[in-house]
């Protein structure tokens, strides 16, 4: 019985290329690009770009998948001095009060969160979280003289005029000593 011949390299591309070619004729696969950025963003920010995404997972159960969108000059070592969004989609269902403890916590981890401020802090996001389902969307804004401005499946939320609150918060995901480092470098594209 002769073996099957085997494509050469190139044998292999040009599949490949009709393979793809046929499939996006269908409009089955779409090219990559990098999305756009959500209504609210364009608002927020100057020309946000999209820097990276990540996935959360616990217990291998994925809660939620998040981008960041920052400008062109963000450094990711002065995050606090700079404009940027962090989008997350909810793949699960999660009341607001525990977003809010969560985020307390994941705060008093980094020891970010001024004990003297911790009963006005737990208040703010208390009443700025809302309860999420699977599909439903929270981008937080950045804005570093201003304070946080929450947006809840693209509609404004809840503002937060309290710039440390707000660097203080986004330090859960982006400061070096976070404790989700595989999804921090994900989302300063530095990691798969």
């Amino acid at each position: 019985m002769p073996l099957p011949k085997v494509p050469t390299h190139a044998g292999l591309q040009a599949l490949l290329a009709l393979w793809l070619a046929l499939l996006s004729a269908c409009g089955s696969v779409q090219a990559y690009n990098s999305p756009a950025p959500p209504v609210e963003l364009v608002r927020e920010l100057e020309k946000p770009v999209l820097t990276g995404n990540g996935r959360l997972r616990w217990l291998g159960f994925s809660v939620y998948e998040a981008w960041l969108w920052t400008a062109p000059q963000f450094a990711s070592e002065r995050f606090g001095a700079h404009s940027f969004a962090l989008e997350i989609r909810y793949a699960r269902a999660i009341s607001g009060s525990a977003l809010a403890d969560t985020s307390l916590k994941q705060m008093q981890a980094l020891e970010v969160l001024p004990p003297a401020r911790f009963a006005e802090w737990q208040q703010a996001l208390k009443s700025a979280f809302p309860d999420v389902k699977p599909g439903d969307r929270l981008t937080g804004v950045h804005l570093p003289d201003k304070g946080l401005r929450l947006y809840f499946n693209g509609q404004l939320h809840k503002a937060i005029e309290d710039p440390l609150l707000s660097q203080s918060f986004f330090a859960i995901w982006l400061s070096p000593t976070t404790q989700e480092p595989r999804l921090r470098a994900q989302l300063l594209g530095q990691g798969s």
